[in-house]
């Protein structure tokens, strides 16, 4: 599973404008790609918690960062670690540190980052992870990597930095490419036996789109479309334009474990998508917000819900 934080939905893969995403587009290839999947919330911690457990917030009671999730609510991790599985995390971001909640039931949980700062480059998470690949081990393998790059501040590496001048959040997002590039020819070069890849978003960005620059306090497109890509068995190659909610990255895991098939991306169920900001009303006493997406119509409510 390798959760990007930050990235939009029309800033990656084979629609993208302004840029070549090259490492995503030939596993988009292969695999089959959402093209209206959406956050729970639109923050880094919420939405990987309804990634790890398959709920909403509500159902899991983290509403924005720097909360905790309770050790009562079930997590991916654990599932697949009693089913016998290796299960080892790297997150390249302050915000998914152990303290909030989510390294139960992993072997690994890798969340250091340089000191004084609150994220590490994707170079050197793949690193970190490519090492743990190259200790051989014939039990399977649960590996959940999480990129950071394109959160502000967008300082891209070079060549990326010279190549994205005037806009460097797509540097951003060129260099997490290519590092992504690099771990999966690695896991699928190591790894043995059968092998299912989860890409997803976890949250957009604003880019001063209706007025917010970067993420948290709206439910725009910009902020809640997010891309999702799954490669694997069962998994016909192609497109998907059902809108889906990234909380049922959760119940497929636990699919291609055979240990619930419900709710699982590989079969056609139809939903409803539902997300919340809360910050702006937890932070700041202004209104809370919801959205709903089903089919084609999408509405955003503020206020007393």
């Amino acid at each position: 599973m390798i959760t990007l934080d930050t990235t939009r939905a029309d800033s990656i893969g084979p629609e993208a404008k302004e840029i070549d995403t090259l490492a995503f587009n030939a596993l988009a290839a292969r695999g089959r790609r959402f093209r209206q999947a959406y956050a729970t919330v639109p923050q880094t911690l919420a939405s990987h918690a309804s990634m790890l457990t398959g709920l909403y917030p509500a159902g899991h009671g983290v509403h924005e960062n720097g909360r905790y999730l309770s050790d009562r609510v079930p997590l991916l991790s654990e599932r697949l670690h009693t089913a016998g599985y290796r299960t080892a995390a790297f997150v390249s971001a302050f915000a998914l540190a152990r303290r909030f909640g989510l390294a139960r039931g992993f072997d690994v949980y890798d969340d250091q980052t340089p000191p004084r700062l609150a994220e590490r480059r994707s170079a050197e998470t793949t690193d970190r992870v490519l090492t743990y690949l190259s200790r051989p081990s014939s039990q399977p393998l649960f590996l959940w990597v999480h990129y950071y790059d394109p959160h502000y501040p967008y300082e891209p590496p070079e060549p990326f930095r010279t190549r994205f001048a005037k806009k460097p959040y797509l540097g951003e997002i060129a260099a997490m490419d290519e590092q992504m590039g690099r771990l999966v020819a690695a896991f699928e070069q190591r790894i043995a036996g059968p092998k299912a890849i989860v890409i997803v978003g976890d949250h957009g960005e604003g880019l001063g789109e209706h007025g917010e620059a970067q993420h948290g306090n709206l439910l725009y497109q910009a902020t809640m479309h997010v891309p999702l890509l799954l490669l694997g068995p069962g998994i016909a190659p192609g497109t998907t334009d059902a809108p889906v909610s990234i909380r049922r990255v959760f119940h497929t895991m636990l699919d291609w474990a055979s240990l619930d098939a419900a709710k699982s991306l590989r079969g056609s169920d139809q939903e409803v998508v539902v997300g919340e900001a809360m910050k702006p009303f937890l932070d700041f006493g202004w209104l809370p917000q919801v959205m709903a997406i089903e089919g084609r119509f999408k509405t955003i409510a503020a206020g007393q819900i």
